[in-house]
């Protein structure tokens, strides 16, 4: 059994995947605030980690 990956986690594996300029600019935010959520200072809300899901899904897709 895999523990529970945290939202940090996936934040962090889609900077390495996207970079901060793209996940700032795909969820309609400053790459401050994205900055501010992988220190752990900012709070990732679900509506942003759901729409990070879709990045991630589109990322996925195009890299087939």
């Amino acid at each position: 059994m895999t523990g529970k990956t945290s939202p940090r986690e996936i934040l962090e594996r889609a900077e390495k995947l996207l970079g901060r300029k793209q996940i700032a600019d795909g969820l309609k935010v400053s790459e401050d605030v994205v900055k501010s959520w992988c220190e752990g200072t900012g709070t990732l809300s679900d509506s942003h980690l759901l729409r990070l899901a879709d990045l991630l899904a589109q990322y996925a897709a195009r890299s087939k």
